[in-house]
This record gives structure tokens, C-alpha cells and sequence, in this order.
């Protein structure tokens, strides 16, 4: 699972939005900078980022399921609260071991690897909030909003 996301989160090698100090922490590298026996934060956070956008994704289509919430504009408005949690969530916990200096100092990590790591989690809650929202079958469960999608209102 933890190569899973981190092949997610590094876009498969095409365009890391960090550097790979901050993938080798997120993996889990330890302190003592011998091996990857340290909090795996990418599966952590990987699994937190699905289940926020599974959570705001039944809040819009099954708990309000509102003949008001159910246009594009809504849609938008709940993609842009799973952005910006998951952004939030993702930024944070790396954020904070770097001004604690809990890591390996071999790393050279930066605020600005933080900023990407957190960017590149929110890009991913998007897409799966875009494929789950779009799948019939998941939203013909929904009263008012099962014809509300990313690609029609």
C-alpha cells in the first residue's frame, strides 16, 4: 500500500511537486537516517484523503441530497471544500515535522516541498471526487442529485 501511494502522490514518476527528500520522509525514512521504520505518512494521509472525499461525497449526494444543492455550481462548491481540506491536511503534517526538525537531517526538506506534497494530494481528492461523482451507479442511490456531475448540472 505504501508504494501505492507514493507512485500516486509522485505521479508515477512523471512530475513529482516535491522533492525526493520529502517522498524518502513521507515514505517513512526514520530519524536516525538508517531505514523506513518511521510513520509511513503517505499511507496515512492517503487513506485520510479517500475517506474525506468519500465523506463530503456522500454529504452532497446522500445526507443533503437537496433538490437545492444539486447544481453545478454545488458540485463545484463541494469539489473546492475537498480540495481545500485535503490540501490543508496534506500540507500540515509534513509542515510540521519540518519546523520541528523531527527528520532525518541527511533530508534537506523545504516549506515549499510541504506546499507541493499538499498541492499534489488535493489534485488527487479532486480526481477521485470527479470519477466518483460521475460514476452512475454509485449516484443513482441519491434522490436529488443524481444527475449532478462535474459534467452536467
Amino acid at each position: 500500500m505504501k508504494e501505492f501511494f507514493a507512485s500516486l502522490y509522485e505521479w508515477f514518476g512523471l512530475m513529482p511537486l516535491y522533492s525526493t527528500d520529502m517522498g524518502d520522509q513521507l515514505r517513512g525514512w526514520d530519524i536516525t537516517c538508517t531505514d523506513y521504520i518511521g510513520t509511513p505518512w503517505y499511507v496515512y494521509i492517503g487513506w485520510i484523503m479517500i475517506i474525506i472525499t468519500a465523506l463530503v461525497y456522500a454529504l452532497q449526494y446522500h445526507i443533503i441530497d437537496s433538490s437545492r444543492w444539486n447544481k453545478k455550481h454545488h458540485w463545484w462548491i463541494f469539489a473546492l471544500l475537498i480540495f481545500v481540506l485535503n490540501f490543508l491536511i496534506a500540507f500540515t503534517i509534513p509542515f510540521n515535522t519540518v519546523n520541528a526538525g523531527d527528520f532525518c537531517n541527511q533530508l534537506n526538506l523545504s516549506i515549499a516541498d510541504c506546499m507541493g506534497f499538499g498541492l499534489s494530494n488535493a489534485i488527487w481528492s479532486f480526481i477521485f471526487f470527479l470519477i466518483i461523482s460521475t460514476i452512475p451507479l454509485i449516484r443513482r442511490f441519491s434522490t436529488n442529485c443524481r444527475n449532478t456531475t462535474f459534467w452536467k448540472p
